[in-house]
C-alpha cells in the first residue's frame, strides 16, 4: 500500500472516476477499501480474467470489468483490490463463480460468472465471461473510461502523457518506442521493453505522479501490514511540467500486461485480500528495442508483442514481500498464469478438473532479466 503525504490542502471535489478527492494543491487518492455495503442493483456486464497459481493454491485474477453501452462501445471500471474467489459445481454444465472487487470510494462489486456464460479465451490466456454485476444503484458514476469491442476483443482508451515535442515525434512516427526501464524507473531491462500508458486523463498534481510510480523528489513510501513499518523506495524523478501533452489510444487489452499484486493478511484467521500495485499504470510488453505502432488512435497486437506468463505476488506482511513488485529481478514471489489460448476449456471447468494438482512447479515462465550495470 502506498502512503500519500498530506499537506494543507483545500479539498474541493470528489472525483468518482479516479477514486480521489481533488484539492487546490494536490489530489488525495483513497486507500480504504470495502467500507460500503454491496448494493442490491444488478447489471449485465463482462469480465476478463486469468487463472494464476502460487505454491499450493490458485486464484482468479480479474483484469477488466465493463458494461456495454451499445453493440460495440462499453464503459469500464477501475478496481483496486479483490477477494479470493468462490466457486461451486452442481454438474458438468452448472459451474458458478463469484468474484468480489473493490472500486472507488469504498464500494464493492459482486461478479457472478457461469460456465454457460464463457465467451472466449484471448491470446494473453485470459477468459472472457458475461457476468452479473451486483453493486450500487449509481454504479455508472464510478466508471473510469470507455472502450470498444473489435473482432470480439475488448479495446480500451488509455492515455500517454509526455512533452509537446515528444508527442509530435510520436505522432509523426505513428509508433511508441518501448522503454527499457522497469516501471519503478530505476532498473534497466534486458529481454523486454514497455510503452507505458495510464487511465489518468491528466497529470497535474504531485500525487498524480505517484500514482504512476514517479515523484518530484524521486521517492515514494510503502507501509508493511500489521507492523506499520514505513518503507521508502526510489522511483523515477519527474515533474508534472514534463507531462503536459497527451495522446489517447484505443488499445487491445490482450496485449496489456497485468499489474503486480500485493497480498494483504490482517487477522489471525488468515483472511486475505489482493491489492493491485500501481493500478493506474498500464504496460504493453515488446521485444527489446522495438516499436509499438498505431493507426489513428488504435493499437493492435503486433508480432513483437511479448508476454511474461507471470505476475509478481508480494506478501505485504513482510518488507521483502512489500518490495517484491519493485524488486522483480530478485523476488521469488510470483503467480504463474495458466495458459488458455487455443484450449477448448475455461477457468471454471479447469478448476474442478485439476483439483489437488501441482500446477506451479513445472510451469515455465519468461521472467524479466535486468542489466547488471
Amino acid at each position: 500500500m502506498e502512503i500519500l503525504e498530506l499537506a494543507t490542502i483545500n479539498m474541493t471535489k470528489r472525483n468518482y472516476h479516479y477514486d480521489r478527492t481533488e484539492g487546490d494543491k494536490d489530489n488525495i487518492y483513497n486507500t480504504i477499501r470495502g467500507t460500503e455495503p454491496i448494493g442490491s442493483t444488478d447489471y449485465e456486464g463482462f469480465v476478463k480474467c486469468k487463472l494464476v497459481h502460487g505454491h499450493g493454491w490458485s486464484v482468479i485474477v480479474p483484469d477488466l470489468v465493463y458494461i456495454m453501452d451499445n453493440d460495440t462501445d462499453f464503459t469500464w471500471f477501475q478496481f483496486y483490490s479483490f477477494m479470493p474467489n468462490q466457486l461451486s459445481k452442481f454438474s458438468d454444465d452448472e459451474i458458478f463463480g463469484t468474484l468480489y472487487l473493490d472500486i472507488a470510494f469504498g464500494h464493492t462489486l459482486r461478479l457472478t460468472i457461469t460456465n454457460e456464460w464463457h465467451i472466449t479465451n484471448l491470446q494473453d490466456h485470459s477468459n472472457l465471461f458475461k457476468c452479473r454485476i451486483t453493486g450500487p444503484l449509481n454504479l455508472m458514476d464510478f466508471s473510469t473510461g470507455k472502450g470498444k469491442l473489435i473482432n470480439g476483443i475488448p479495446y480500451k482508451y488509455l492515455y500517454h502523457h509526455t512533452l509537446p515535442a515528444t508527442k509530435e515525434l510520436i505522432l509523426k512516427s505513428s509508433s511508441y518506442r518501448g522503454s527499457l526501464w522497469n516501471y519503478q524507473g530505476t532498473k534497466q531491462l534486458e529481454n523486454i521493453c514497455y510503452p507505458y500508458f495510464t487511465s489518468l486523463d491528466a497529470l497535474t498534481k504531485p500525487s498524480d505522479l505517484k500514482m504512476i510510480a514517479m515523484a518530484n523528489n524521486g521517492e515514494m513510501h510503502l507501509m508493511v501490514d500489521v507492523s506499520r513499518e514505513v518503507v521508502p523506495i526510489t522511483v523515477y524523478r519527474e515533474d508534472t511540467a514534463n507531462r503536459t501533452a497527451t495522446l489517447i489510444q484505443l488499445i487491445d487489452t490482450s496485449i496489456v500486461l497485468n499489474n503486480h499484486i500485493w497480498m494483504h493478511t490482517h487477522d489471525t484467521n488468515g483472511t486475505v485480500y489482493y491489492e493491485i500495485c500501481s493500478p493506474f499504470i498500464y504496460r504493453v510488453g515488446l521485444e527489446p528495442n522495438t516499436l509499438l505502432p498505431f493507426s489513428g488512435q488504435q493499437i493492435d497486437r503486433v508480432a513483437n508483442t511479448k508476454t511474461t506468463g507471470y505476475i509478481v505476488l508480494g506478501d505485504s506482511t513482510t518488507k521483502v514481500g512489500l518490495l517484491a513488485p519493485f524488486d522483480e529481478e530478485h523476488t521469488t514471489h510470483i503467480f504463474k498464469i495458466e495458459p488458455f489460448h487455443n484450449i477448448n476449456s475455461n477457468i471454471l471447468r479447469f478448476w474442478f478438473y485439476n483439483g489437488n494438482k501441482d500446477l506451479y512447479t513445472n510451469k515455465r515462465v519468461d521472467e524479466q532479466k535486468f542489466n547488471p550495470s
